[in-house]
């Protein structure tokens, strides 16, 4: 899912080995389109929001545990997500 998620420009990410050899995937979803001339904040709608929404459901349904109040972290068997928006960066 992550890989259709990038190729379709609605997320991105970036994989990491934490100490303990786990991999943890940073994965943004791009909501953010930038601003308009007025310097008003432009969002993004996705180009594929059904996958979106079946990513983030997939993270809810299958994960062991998660943690975090903005950005959370779900873990899984030797690997875990990060999960955040690109508005957050704003």
């Amino acid at each position: 899912m992550m890989g259709e998620l990038v190729a379709c420009g609605d997320a991105s990410v970036l994989a990491e080995t934490e100490e303990g050899g786990m991999t943890c995937y940073d994965v943004t979803l791009q909501d953010f389109e930038g601003f308009d001339d007025k310097w008003s904040e432009v969002m993004r709608d996705y180009e594929n929001e059904e996958l979106v929404d079946a990513f983030l459901a997939a993270l809810k349904e299958q994960a062991l545990r998660c943690e975090g109040d903005f950005y959370y972290i779900y873990y899984f068997n030797g690997f875990c997500v990060q999960l955040g928006y690109a508005s957050y960066d704003i």
